[in-house]
């Protein structure tokens, strides 16, 4: 019956001395990126002329030796203005006018892995 209960106390001591070993070891996990946020100026953003294009973009504004951006544009990529949903169509239409006013600034969101824009929101 002594035996027994001491081996009982050795695993148990074992066992807690590996689950502190263990909680001690640095994580190995990685934070992986899936979509990046792009705060800008609507005024360094290209739209192409169909949903099945090309958007150029930079996040920096004039006078920035940044290079320019590409991410395509898909069917499933949702557009915002001013907090609404709109078609590409009517995108268009106000980002052309929404561009030009000082105060604006968009947000593009893009898929890492596959550089697809995932969504574009502009505010006015």
């Amino acid at each position: 019956m002594k035996f027994r209960k001491l081996r009982i106390r050795k695993l148990t001591i074992a066992a807690a001395a590996a689950l502190l070993i263990g909680a001690m070891q640095p994580a190995v996990s990685q934070i992986v990126t899936k979509v990046a946020a792009h705060e800008l100026s609507p005024q360094n953003i290209i739209l192409p002329g169909s949903v099945n294009g090309m958007v150029t973009f930079r996040s920096c504004g004039d006078g920035c030796d940044e290079e320019y951006s590409r991410a395509r544009l898909t069917a499933d990529t949702r557009f915002s203005v001013d907090g609404r949903t709109v078609k590409f169509e009517d995108f268009r239409k106000d980002f052309a006018i929404i561009k030009q006013r000082k105060r604006s600034y968009a947000l593009l969101s893009v898929d890492v892995q596959t550089k697809t824009i995932t969504s574009i929101q502009i505010q006015g």
